[in-house]
């Protein structure tokens, strides 16, 4: 009796066992997944300059150059910078008579960077005008670099004042220079060699008389005003006829001698015999584009 009620009683624990295994099957199906672990990522460095702050104000330019201004007349004009590791610039506009004056705050433009440092182009305009000085001016430019220390640079430009429609009244400007008559003294009969140099008033960059043929030049910007301060040098000027005078010591009255051709460079030569003591004179005035200029040497003549 009692062998025969084991067998059911294993039966039933089986079936319990069974039973509980499938209930946490299904417990471990219901539940969350296990979070996955994170993959490890490598820090990167952000980029670095590859080289120390080296300023510098590379290019200044004005623009227009010259400034031509007529009468009442004003013109824009533009500075521009290229510099590099630069963080500011302050521009000032100096005339040539003296004087300065600060120009806006310059913007920047363009902006690059190359093997660690960084180009800036910048650009500030103003006005100059027609009650503003002629000549030689200068722009002004000063840079806060990136390592704190300014920089300076300078550039010249020229501001020309030009009447429109304006032909001169007078003459254009000559002159003879380095006239000599040799040798001194001389002896009576003796030749004398006259020598010297026949120029013309020259203006800022441009000729009143073309360079190739010296002939007259006038309108847009080749030509000059008749007041002597706007000229600013003197040119050769050839294929002009010299008269030759002399003048006896003692006496008003000049004779005269001879007319000579002054060569291509401007240069002039002749040879005379001397019998008195006096004064020889070289004079330019044949035409009336050209004013007249003149030239005097006194020789001593001495018995043989």
């Amino acid at each position: 009796m009692p062998h025969k009620m084991m067998k059911p009683l294993a039966t039933a624990l089986v079936v319990v066992a069974a039973s509980a295994s499938v209930l946490a099957a299904a417990s471990s199906a219901n539940a969350d997944p296990a979070p996955a672990t994170p993959t490890p990522t490598r820090w990167t460095p952000s980029p670095q300059p590859t080289s120390e702050p080296n300023p510098e104000i590379a290019v200044v330019s004005v623009s227009p150059d010259p400034v031509v201004l007529r009468p009442h007349e004003s013109k824009t004009v533009t500075v521009t910078v290229k510099t590099r590791d630069v963080k500011d610039i302050r521009i000032s506009i100096e005339p040539g008579g003296g004087g300065s004056r600060s120009w806006p705050s310059a913007d920047k433009g363009t902006t690059r960077a190359d093997g660690g440092h960084v180009w800036n182009s910048w650009d500030s305009s103003s006005s100059i005008g027609w009650n503003d000085p002629e000549g030689a001016w200068t722009a002004h430019v000063v840079a806060v670099g990136a390592d704190g220390h300014e920089y300076s640079s300078d550039v010249s430009f020229t501001v020309k004042h030009d009447k429109y429609g304006y032909y001169p009244k007078e003459s254009k400007g000559t002159r003879i220079v380095g006239f000599d008559a040799t040798p001194e003294p001389v002896r009576k009969g003796g030749k004398l060699t006259l020598r010297g140099e026949f120029q013309v008033a020259q203006c800022y960059g441009d000729w009143y008389y073309a360079w190739d043929t010296y002939g007259r030049v006038q309108g847009g910007d080749n030509y000059c005003r008749d007041d002597r301060g706007y000229w600013n040098d003197w040119h050769r000027l050839g294929g002009k006829d010299i008269g030759v005078y002399f003048r006896p010591k003692g006496s008003s009255h000049w004779s005269y001698v001879d007319t000579i051709q002054t060569d291509s460079d401007g240069t002039f030569s002749s040879k005379v015999r001397a019998y008195k003591s006096g004064t020889w004179g070289v004079r330019f005035n044949d035409t009336t584009q050209l004013g007249a200029s003149d030239a005097y040497d006194y020789v001593k003549v001495i018995k043989h």
